[in-house]
């Protein structure tokens, strides 16, 4: 088996929904990180034989940005492209797809990433072309429809965010105030990395137009830092619940983009990786209890990279919720709090559905660059149950 290796790592700003990306169409967002992942590689796209890409709320428009997305970037029509959709764990589940591609030596150089515009996520009819009435003329929200149908709601019902977020709390006996105080701890967190430049690094700064002027995004839009008194009194979206708007993750926009290689084909092309793939994880279970599924996904990332959680110098996991990111923090136990999230999360970021994975990888290489740190590990509870972890050695 191949040895897999990440030889360059970019993403985008993350910009709130309908905030500093609301006007880039994703294929435009898509475009940018791979190029750029591309510059930074040194080498020729043409060297790149496939490109896997994530997209939660895929369209007509482009239908398949992997290879839409690619071209519009003027990168070599030689290369294939698909995309798939493995919703919030998408960008997580094309690295490894592309990692077991390349460590079967099926290929030696993969693209992989994931993207996601929730600001331009389409309203739309119901079967107009076959009738048009009183009982289908109305807008759905495909933001909506994607989050609360993740799973058969004939089954589940229809799943929210925040009636995920609640479940958890009860099922863990997490109160409002323990929930409040985490969302506020991982807020900090994000500011203090925005406010200082700490990302910097890992973002190709997008450039758009604001009526005849040119705009510069270059950092993370970030949620913003409220008190934690502000945040107690803020009110619970489900009667009894324990979610608020505060406490679970707002949706964002962006990209990002990797490029994986066989060590061999990195040699040969003169890349200095950036960092390692030793391990993934994919487990799935009831989509509310989204917390021990992302356990168990751990376990399994851990076991086939043959390193244990004291090894790992630092844990990210996507927080669709802070009850669900104090859930596994307990489950995880003590002595690892110093590691989870130490730049903040998807509180204080905001969460750019199939990208989310992939801007937490690039953020993580570029940390144990930093720190001269040896092991990290990614993690993302998907909608619909599921929850994807990869483990990256510096």
């Amino acid at each position: 088996m191949q040895d897999v290796v990440i030889g360059s790592a970019v993403r985008t700003p993350l910009g709130l929904y309908m905030g500093s990306l609301a006007d880039q169409r994703s294929q435009d967002l898509a475009a940018h990180s791979m190029k750029e992942a591309v510059a930074r590689a040194g080498i020729d796209s043409a060297d790149i034989d496939l490109c896997i890409y994530s997209e939660a709320k895929q369209s007509s428009f482009p239908a398949n940005v992997g290879r839409h997305g690619w071209l519009l970037a003027g990168l070599s029509e030689d290369t294939g492209g698909f995309t798939m959709n493995t919703l919030c764990g998408g960008a997580i589940q094309s690295m490894i797809s592309g990692f077991n591609k390349i460590a079967a030596g099926e290929y030696q150089a993969i693209m992989a990433g994931g993207i996601e515009t929730n600001s331009q996520a389409q309203y739309y009819l119901v079967h107009p072309r076959y009738k048009l009435g009183p009982d289908n003329l109305c807008f759905h929200d495909s933001k909506v429809d994607v989050e609360i149908n993740a799973q058969p709601a004939s089954i589940y019902g229809e799943l929210s965010s925040a009636r995920i977020a609640d479940t958890i709390a009860f099922n863990n006996g997490l109160n409002r105030v323990a929930i409040d105080e985490y969302a506020h701890a991982s807020k900090e967190r994000a500011f203090r990395a925005i406010k200082s430049g700490m990302m910097k690094e890992a973002i190709a700064p997008v450039t758009k137009k604001v009526k005849k002027t040119e705009v510069l995004v270059e950092n993370d839009q970030g949620a913003g830092l409220e008190s934690l008194e502000k945040l107690l009194v803020t009110p619970a979206i489900n009667q009894g619940g324990t979610a608020t708007l505060g406490n679970i993750a707002p949706l964002a926009d962006g990209s990002a983009s990797l490029i994986l290689l066989s060590a061999d084909k990195a040699a040969q092309l003169g890349i200095r990786p950036l960092g390692k793939i030793v391990g993934f994880g994919i487990a799935a279970g009831n989509p509310q209890l989204l917390e021990t599924t992302s356990y168990k996904s751990l376990q399994k990332a851990l076991q086939m990279a043959g390193v244990a959680f004291e090894e790992l110098d630092f844990i990210d996991y996507h927080e669709p919720s802070a009850a669900y990111g104090l859930a596994l923090a307990r489950l995880l136990g003590d002595g690892v709090e110093q590691k989870i999230n130490v730049d903040g999360g998807s509180l204080g970021f905001g969460h750019a559905g199939a990208a989310t994975g992939g801007a937490m990888v690039v953020n993580m290489l570029y940390r144990l660059q930093r720190t001269r740190g040896s092991y990290g590990l990614v993690n993302v509870g998907a909608l619909g149950g599921q929850a994807l972890s990869i483990v990256v050695k510096n």
